[in-house]
């Protein structure tokens, strides 16, 4: 295979810093209105539908998006690796549409085959429902990968608020009208999940005789490697959801999530340099592409922090003003996952440069670890402190995670060689 094209001023889609900075500047403003868009259908949903409703479609939708992560076989790795030769672009952008629809419907098959060993009838009908969207959702995790890696980050943004407001918008009209049920947000969660794939499409025009069948196997080949440890890494951000709803009830999922979404703001920094430093990790040689990481790190740790920090300070006021007073008990979850949060925003901005060093057995090792942690601390803590104890489960397991994953990343520094991955496939 030819040799990967190394240099930045070969790169036309490689950003200045100054282009950076206003990327990073945009897709922090399009994050954060996003978030806020997510708060107030959190929010709407927390009044109408209360603890105990708002706790099942936290299960729902968390098993559908289970199912969404593991049917896109960690292809956006494989489109990362192989990115830096240019002579398949094309073909990987074709690929991840063609790869999405396939390995989706799979995955939807196969959960909704599972759903009743989980779930109750009731909600196990729903699941089936929303896993209609499965392979769409994952054709759109892949182009939207695809997107970042040719750094339009603006059509990315867009699609992101396309589905924040697909969720809000209707969420309100619905709660104006009295007719919020369970049903028809996870409808309208469905939709946000989907249509975003249309703009994608329509921006990337992937056609299927771009296909390639051998790069796909490929693909498969070196991704496959890497989803036990993405699959670990969802399920250790996720797993305390599905272990709380059946150690205690779906009030206390209600509680704990509306922790995990007030949080969820802080990760605005850490997301939008994510995705403005993706190009920078992928296509260019090793050494810059560790320097690009190395600065990132620089501003999402303080960045991080800094957030996390004052949301955690305004957490007595913002809880029960937004959701009400049936989700104080949420303020507890807050307090004590903020630190998790924080910590957990470095692991995938480590990741993508990791990627590069073809040692996918080590990072899964990594997030198996730290989800066998997890796992453990939540069945000790959850009987005796309920979302707490799955609050602080997960700080524990994130410190822990980010700690490896760090120290991983600052032994590579030196001893990384400039030779791409994809030479070496």
């Amino acid at each position: 295979m030819p040799r990967a094209v190394t240099t930045s001023q070969e790169l036309p889609d490689a950003p200045s810093q100054t282009s950076d900075r206003t990327k990073v500047f945009l897709t922090a403003a399009a994050q954060a209105l996003r978030l806020i868009l997510a708060a107030t259908t959190g929010a709407i949903l927390a009044r109408t539908l209360q603890p105990d409703g708002r706790g099942v479609y936290a299960v729902i939708t968390t098993t559908a998006s289970t199912a969404i992560i593991i049917g896109h076989l960690s292809v956006p790795h494989s489109q990362i690796a192989f990115w830096g030769d240019r002579l398949v672009n094309r073909a990987l952008t074709a690929n991840g549409l063609i790869l999405g629809l396939v390995s989706g419907s799979v995955a939807a098959v196969c959960t909704v085959a599972l759903t009743p060993l989980i779930l109750p009838h009731e909600a196990g009908l729903l699941v089936a429902a929303v896993l209609v969207a499965a392979p769409l959702g994952v054709a759109a995790v892949n182009l939207q990968r695809v997107l970042l890696l040719k750094a339009q980050v603006s059509t990315a943004n867009h699609g992101i608020l396309l589905s924040a407001l697909i969720q809000c918008v209707p969420t309100a009209v619905l709660a104006a009208t009295g007719n919020v049920t369970i049903a028809t947000v996870i409808v309208l969660w469905c939709a946000s999940t989907v249509l975003p794939l249309g703009l994608y499409v329509w921006k990337l025009r992937p056609a299927v005789v771009h296909a390639d069948r051998g790069l796909a196997l490929r693909q498969l080949n070196l991704s496959y490697r890497y989803h036990v440890g993405l699959i670990s890494l969802h399920l250790l951000m996720t797993i305390d959801v599905l272990l709380l709803n059946a150690m205690t009830s779906s009030a206390e999922v209600g509680i704990y999530t509306v922790a995990v979404s007030v949080l969820s703001l802080a990760n605005v920094p850490a997301d939008a340099i994510l995705q403005v430093v993706l190009p920078r990790q992928a296509a260019q040689d090793m050494t810059n592409s560790r320097s690009a990481t190395v600065r990132a790190l620089r501003w999402t740790i303080p960045s991080s922090l800094a957030c996390v920090g004052v949301l955690a300070a305004a957490s007595p006021v913002v809880v029960p003003l937004m959701y009400g007073d049936a989700y104080e008990d949420s303020i507890a979850a807050l307090m004590v996952l903020a630190p998790g949060i924080a910590a957990l925003s470095m692991v995938r901005l480590m990741e993508q440069y990791l990627i590069r060093l073809q040692r996918p057995l080590s990072m899964a090792g990594l997030c198996m670890g730290a989800l066998a942690i997890n796992v453990a601390l939540n069945l000790m803590w959850i009987p005796r402190w309920g979302a707490v104890g799955a609050a602080l489960s997960s700080t524990v397991a994130y410190g822990l995670l980010a700690l490896a994953q760090f120290i991983r990343f600052a032994r590579a520094l030196p001893s990384s060689t400039d030779s791409p991955l994809e030479d070496r496939v």
